[in-house]
């Protein structure tokens, strides 16, 4: 399984970086929304929920060296998926198109406010102690990486569904296509596994 987290990272990589040559980054508005949604959440906060495995970008520090730099990108996810958004919502607005009238819409808008959410609560797994009068620190820890979980899945889904779209559609092809989507949908698995096997037998 460690094996296979590399492997997926690795194409992972090669994924965004593709997405950057089809968005045609930069020759419009709507070019850093594809590219900034997935460096967010197939790159950066892929890398972010590793930081903790072996072969993670921070394999061999200790474990408070870990958190700060799962810190430190996760905050790379924020500000990647604040200007992503930022630039959907108002590539729409000049467009005068409506938002979120399709599934990907949908649940990207989902996606992003757990995103937002996650972070927000972070605070508490960085220090556990400041609700150590109403839960446990293991307790507060593990509602996080489950939260977490959610949060990563709709991404995922998120991703998926762009894959889906008339644009990515028309300018792929098959091959690459389902290499994407099944891409993801291994992440989604790895991921959903590691957190469910580290952190479920907590909660219960």
């Amino acid at each position: 399984m460690r094996y296979i987290q590399v492997w997926v990272r690795g194409g992972a990589a090669i994924f965004i970086i593709y997405v950057a040559c089809v968005a045609r980054l930069g020759s419009s508005l709507f070019s850093f929304h594809p590219f900034l949604m997935s460096l967010a959440f197939t790159g950066l906060m892929t890398e972010a929920i590793f930081m903790f495995s072996k072969f993670g970008l921070a394999d061999g520090k200790l474990h408070s060296a870990k958190i700060t730099a799962h810190w430190i990108v996760i905050s790379l996810t924020a500000a990647a998926h604040g200007l992503g958004f930022a630039a959907i919502y108002y590539n729409k607005e000049l467009a005068s198109k409506p938002h979120y009238v399709s599934w990907h819409g949908c649940i990207g808008l989902a996606a992003s406010t757990l995103l937002w959410l996650q972070l927000s609560v972070g605070v508490f797994a960085k220090y556990p102690k400041l609700l150590k009068s109403i839960m446990h620190v293991k307790t507060v820890k593990a509602n996080h990486g489950l939260f977490g979980m959610v949060t990563y899945t709709a991404g995922m889904v998120t991703i998926s569904l762009g894959l889906c779209s008339i644009w990515f559609q028309s300018n792929t092809s098959q091959l690459i296509f389902y290499s994407a989507l099944c891409l993801h949908i291994l992440l989604m698995f790895i991921v959903c596994q590691k957190l469910i096997m580290k952190y479920a037998w907590v909660t219960s």
